[in-house]
């Protein structure tokens, strides 16, 4: 049997473009490798390394959930080794945001008075979960936790978060959190958060 561990990990990512794409390529082929070489990877100081081992830490989430998961997630955040928002972007809903749907959201407000701009941009795309359960209470509670932040990693989850909580949760409860918030989003994240708008409200003052 073929031996999966970290170095035969980066030996097939090192074959592809280095991008996304690649890197679930990569988690499928290795789904069976075990924890201490996940964590090896995830600690790494390779940038594709640890994308492959969050991803690793999705698809073991999807199949046996376990708070384990989301706690090594997590302790690598905000160890500060997430770098690029994408590690974020493409596992907090799942790890963080999934466990708390029927929950307590005590974790999540945790989150967002992270030191750690990554921690707390995790806080608010873990709210997406939510928004996928129609329900906008707790991504615009986050949201209006964080809307002063002026840090970009934060303005741009901000702004694709209530995007798709006026979307897929309720609009008016957009347009009355950017009512009260709205001059507080940086301007991208406002263009965001209102595109799906219809111009007469997208174009209004706000807040």
């Amino acid at each position: 049997m073929q031996r999966h561990d970290a170095d035969s990990v980066l030996a097939a990512l090192a074959r592809t473009p280095g991008d996304v794409a690649g890197a679930r390529r990569v988690a499928r082929r290795f789904a069976d490798v075990d924890a201490g070489e996940r964590t090896a990877l995830l600690w790494s100081e390779d940038a594709g390394a640890r994308l492959v081992a969050v991803l690793l830490l999705v698809q073991a989430m999807r199949a046996h959930p376990d708070p384990e998961l989301t706690d090594e997630y997590l302790a690598a955040a905000k160890a500060e080794r997430f770098e690029d928002t994408v590690l974020v972007d493409v596992a907090a809903e799942e790890l963080v945001g999934v466990p708390l749907v029927g929950a307590s959201t005590g974790p999540l407000f945790a989150l967002a008075k992270s030191d750690v701009a990554m921690v707390r941009r995790i806080a608010v795309v873990a709210t997406l979960a939510f928004v996928k359960q129609g329900d906008a209470e707790v991504p615009l509670a986050i949201a209006g936790r964080l809307v002063r932040e002026r840090s970009d990693t934060v303005q741009s989850a901000l702004g694709w978060v209530l995007r798709e909580t006026g979307k897929r949760a309720s609009e008016s409860a957009l347009v009355a959190f950017l009512e009260r918030n709205g001059r507080l989003l940086s301007t991208a994240a406002r263009a965001t958060a209102t595109e799906h708008l219809p111009p007469a409200e997208r174009d209004r003052p706000r807040g």
